[in-house]
C-alpha cells in the first residue's frame, strides 16, 4: 500500500473517529463543537484526482450526516468545500498551485492559516445556513459560524503545529 494513501485512509477514519465520538459531545457553552473532519479536505493531496477527492468529501460527510441526523448538510458542505478547494490554494499559494508542487503540510503556517480561515470559513457558513434554514435567523447563523468557525480554527491550529514539527520540510 502507497504511503500517500495510508496516511490518507488513517486521516480520514482518525478525523472522522474523533469527530464522531470525541468532538460532537463537548457542547462547549451550550452550542460549540469543533469540527475537526475540515482538516481530512483542506490537506487532502494537489496531486490526486478530483472525482476521487469529491467522492471522499461527499462519504466523510454523509457519515457525519448520518450520525448527527443533520439532514444532508455536512455533506453539501463538504462538497462545496471540496469543489471550491482549488480556487483557495490558487488564492493562497498562486504559481505553487499551478504547478502541483504544493504539499500542504509542509508550507508555512502562515498560508496554512490563511487556507484554513477561508475553508473553515466557507465550510461552516454553507453548514450552519442548511441547519437552520430560516432568513431571519441570520444573525443567529453568522453567530454560529463565527464562534463555532473559531473554535475550530483553533483546534485545527493546535493539531497541525503538534504534528507538523514531525513532517520534515
Amino acid at each position: 500500500m502507497n504511503r500517500t494513501l495510508l496516511n490518507n485512509v488513517l486521516r480520514f477514519i482518525g478525523f472522522l473517529v474523533l469527530q464522531l465520538f470525541l468532538l460532537d459531545r463537548i457542547n462547549f457553552l451550550g452550542y460549540i463543537n469543533p469540527m475537526i473532519y475540515i482538516l481530512f479536505i483542506i490537506l487532502f493531496p494537489v496531486e490526486n484526482k478530483r472525482w476521487s477527492f469529491m467522492l471522499l468529501a461527499f462519504t466523510i460527510g454523509i457519515i457525519l450526516d448520518t450520525f448527527q441526523d443533520t439532514g444532508g448538510a455536512h455533506a453539501a458542505a463538504c462538497l462545496t468545500l471540496a469543489y471550491t478547494r482549488p480556487m483557495w490554494l490558487s488564492l493562497v499559494y498562486g504559481e505553487s498551485y499551478k504547478m502541483k508542487n504544493v504539499k500542504i503540510l509542509k508550507t508555512p503556517m502562515d498560508k496554512l492559516a490563511v487556507l484554513m480561515v477561508l475553508c473553515i470559513a466557507l465550510h461552516h457558513l454553507v453548514f450552519f445556513s442548511l441547519v437552520i434554514f430560516n432568513t431571519s435567523q441570520i444573525l443567529y447563523t453568522l453567530k454560529l459560524t463565527l464562534s463555532v468557525g473559531l473554535a475550530s480554527l483553533l483546534l485545527n491550529s493546535f493539531l497541525l503545529l503538534l504534528f507538523k514539527h514531525r513532517i520534515k520540510a
